[in-house]
């Protein structure tokens, strides 16, 4: 009870909440919150009707073990990324700010700030509910569909789940600058000038890399 306590906490008074975790010791449950927010994340692909419509002939047992591993992978992959992060934010915050986190200290910070993902199962799990209940006719055609989803107002399910998702991730990234700002023992603008950087060094590199192949 007292993570899922956090859980909560740590929307509203993130600098306390995170310094309670870290001087807890122990597992700080930075890859559990992230893997548990990755599961959150995937509740709007609960709708596997579609994979017959791609994959014909397969049966529910072999469906249900490629959805399971899907999510085992995907969970995976999350978690890869927060360590990559964490030792980037570490980095930064040492080097460049004056902050005296350990590679630790700011995973567990990165982890507790896809809090905000975990709670948006609130509004992912009724758009899903939606999505469920819409028709899947045996041969597809886009434009029909298209057409049909929009006179079922699907543009403001899109345009609403859209703005949902814009106002979660500025939730996580302002969690982040308190969060990451505590595990490095400075203040909350640095915080965001950590995360900020944070995030920049692997979209140049990738971009870098996208623009070197061409």
């Amino acid at each position: 009870m007292g993570r899922l306590a956090d859980l909560v906490r740590i929307l509203f008074r993130p600098r306390e909440t995170m310094r309670r975790i870290l001087d807890r010791g122990g597992d700080r449950w930075g890859p559990q919150v992230v893997i548990l927010a990755f599961v959150c994340a995937s509740t709007n692909d609960l709708d596997l009707r579609t994979v017959p419509l791609i994959l014909p002939g397969m049966k529910p047992m072999p469906l249900i073990a490629l959805a399971a591993l899907t999510l085992i992978l995907g969970a995976l992959g999350w978690v890869i990324v927060l360590y990559v992060l964490a030792w980037i934010a570490a980095l930064v915050g040492r080097a460049a700010l004056h902050g005296s986190g350990s590679v630790g200290d700011v995973r567990a910070a990165l982890g507790w700030a896809m809090a905000p993902v975990v709670w948006s199962v609130v509004y992912r799990l009724p758009l899903s509910i939606v999505e469920m209940r819409m028709p899947i006719p045996p041969r597809i055609d886009v434009h029909r569909a298209l057409l049909n989803f929009v006179a079922r107002g699907g543009c403001s399910l899109v345009i609403l789940f859209l703005g949902f998702e814009l106002l979660f991730a500025i939730w996580c990234i302002v969690l982040g600058s308190f969060t990451v700002g505590e595990a490095h023992r400075f203040g909350p603008q640095k915080g965001f000038l950590t995360v900020a950087i944070t995030i920049a060094v692997p979209v140049t590199i990738i971009a870098a890399a996208i623009f070197a192949t061409r």
